[in-house]
């Protein structure tokens, strides 16, 4: 008499582990970081002290879920966003900032993959915000942050510094002192129509310098500079009405 079959192990339904990297240079909150998102389930969490070594761990491990503060040394978060939203524009990217919540929130313009969270985090809100980015997917679409989300946030960080802007149309300069656009290069164009011509570039590769030597030509506030550059890109698309 032949044996019943044995039944066959249960199939693992557990969801495969994400990682999340946090880029924080500060002991104590790298401490904290490791201890309050052990709560995280199915997370493996990675550690970066700035922007430089969180680069190589992103060119050597998958990463679902990008956690980074602003002002660091080495490579600060200005310039591992802009390098992230260029190289992995899949990952979605949660900014710790020193801003309170009502200067950051309600924002007019999209901050893209970008997340804002008031620094020091509680952990419970930090946790929802990082369990919820990990669950969009990227379906072919690129979700990168953008040159004028990039603006904002470093308006509201109050960053002087030279941005060098690449795109299929050239490379430009936009210089800012204290979070505000004070002048712009393009060609042989400078001030505003560089400004704007620059901010209707789509997607470019942004490169920083934390300095700004320029003497000011632009006293346009940013928030309506983008504006403008907006209606400017709008009025150029095909079929855009004329004035």
């Amino acid at each position: 008499m032949s044996l019943p079959p044995r039944p066959r192990p249960l199939a693992h339904t557990d969801a495969p582990a994400k990682t999340l990297l946090v880029v924080e240079d500060d002991r104590a909150t790298q401490s904290l970081y490791r201890q309050g998102l052990k709560g995280l389930p199915n997370f493996r969490v990675l550690m970066a002290s700035d922007g430089a070594q969180a680069m190589e761990i992103l060119r050597s491990e998958p990463v679902n879920v990008l956690v980074t503060d602003l002002n660091m040394p080495v490579m600060d978060g200005f310039n591992l966003i802009a390098r992230v939203s260029r190289l992995y524009p899949q990952i979605p990217i949660i900014v710790m900032t020193g801003l309170g919540e009502s200067q950051h929130l309600n924002s007019p313009l999209q901050l893209g993959a970008v997340r804002i969270l008031t620094k020091p985090p509680r952990l419970t809100l930090l946790m929802e915000e990082i369990k919820a980015a990990a669950l969009f997917e990227p379906s072919g679409m690129v979700r990168g942050i953008g040159l004028n989300s990039l603006l904002q946030l470093l308006n509201w960080e109050n960053k002087s510094c030279t941005l060098t802007v690449k795109s299929e149309a050239g490379m430009g300069l936009l210089y800012l002192k204290r979070g505000e656009v004070v002048h712009a290069a393009y060609r042989d164009q400078e001030g505003l129509p560089a400004a704007y011509e620059i901010l209707t570039w789509d997607r470019p590769d942004i490169e920083f310098v934390d300095t700004c030597r320029v003497e000011p030509t632009i006293d346009l506030p940013l928030t309506e500079m983008l504006m403008n550059a907006a209606m400017i890109t709008d009025h150029r698309k095909p079929g855009a009405e004329g004035p």
